[in-house]
Parts: C-alpha cells; structure tokens; sequence
C-alpha cells in the first residue's frame, strides 16, 4: 500500500511540473502520458486498498467461535498449518444434541406412540437412563426398487432371501442426563419402549 501511494504522489508530482511548464518546452504528448501515468497510480492505490481491506476482513476472520457449547474431536491441526475456505479442520459435537436411534420392526410399530417413555440402557457401563420417543420415521428406503435411496433411510435386512419385517428408525430423546456422564455419539445402546 505503502508503495503505490509513493508512486502516485511521485506520478502526481511529475504530471504538476509537466502541467507548469509552457507549451513551447513539452509536447501534448507527453503531457497526456503524464496525466495517463496518474491514473495508472491512483487505480493501483486503488487495488492495494483493496487489497488491504480484503486481508484485514479474513484476519478478523480467523477467530473461530463456536454456535454451540460442546467438545472439540479429531483436532489434528498443529501451529503454521493452513486452514481453507470448504475444508474443515475439526468437528463439533453439541453437547446438546445426544439422542437414541432405534430400528424396530414395521410389526412392533402399532406398540410405539411420540412422546411414550423409554429406558435406555448404555452398553457402556451398563447405565440406565430415561427418554421418551421423539418422533418415529415416516419413509424408508426400499431395498426391491434399484434406485437410489435419496434422503430416506436405508436400513438392511438381517438376511436377504428371507422376506423380513423392514426396520423403522425411531428418534428416543433424553429426558435427563446427569452431569458426570459421558456420551460418545455412534455409540450402542438397547432401548425399552413403554419402561421407566
């Protein structure tokens, strides 16, 4: 920044004296590239400022802030390293958003209401904690059509040439967690539904 403002007060400076002198002592010509020299400076003054703007907005940039409480994971960056627009560098687990993901029986639906209560019981420690259903799924993928499964679950059969009841994912809410309990997202569980 600091070089183009130097050289356009240089260019402003030239074109004055040029500007000054009587016609008999410089051509049109030159006087013209003067002016044209100016313009030339003030448009890279220009581009610097930009510049500058555009790098003191990514500075402010740099302070990474979370939009929610929870626990940083798989953090591999170390001091130096680069961070990249679109590439992320770590994941966030919210803190709040632990849940219960259950794959019943189309059979065992009918039993199952929103808002029933359930007991989960964590594999982890063999704790007992309660929830109730949050919601049940209202389209799952199915397998005898070739196309692609989208945006519904595709839930697989325990064995495929027997002609089984399709699974259902079932959303369970934690009612409560105590505050020294540790949940690890993509961990099991098993879940009864109707218990306290």
């Amino acid at each position: 920044m600091a070089k183009a403002q130097s050289d356009l007060a240089k260019a402003n400076n030239e074109a004055d004296r040029r500007r000054h002198l009587s016609r008999n002592y410089i051509s049109a010509e030159d006087l013209d590239s003067a002016n044209l020299n100016v313009k030339a400076m003030q448009a890279n003054v220009d581009v610097a400022l930009a510049t500058l703007k555009q790098a003191q907005w990514q500075l402010s940039q740099t302070e990474v802030k979370a939009p929610v409480s929870g626990w940083v994971t798989n953090l591999s960056t170390r001091t130096g390293d680069y961070a990249s627009t679109g590439k992320p560098l770590f994941a966030l687990v919210d803190s709040h958003s632990f849940y219960v993901m259950g794959y019943f029986e189309e059979t065992k639906l009918r039993h199952i209401r929103e808002g029933e209560p359930a007991l989960i019981t964590l594999y982890s420690g063999n704790i007992k904690l309660q929830g109730h259903v949050g919601s049940i799924g209202r389209a799952i993928y199915d397998q005898s059509v070739e196309s692609d499964s989208g945006l519904v679950p595709d839930i697989k059969p325990n064995v495929p040439w027997v002609r089984l009841a399709q699974r259902v994912p079932v959303r369970i809410e934690f009612d409560a967690l105590p505050q020294d309990i540790t949940l690890v997202s993509g961990t099991t569980c098993s879940v009864a539904i109707g218990q306290r």
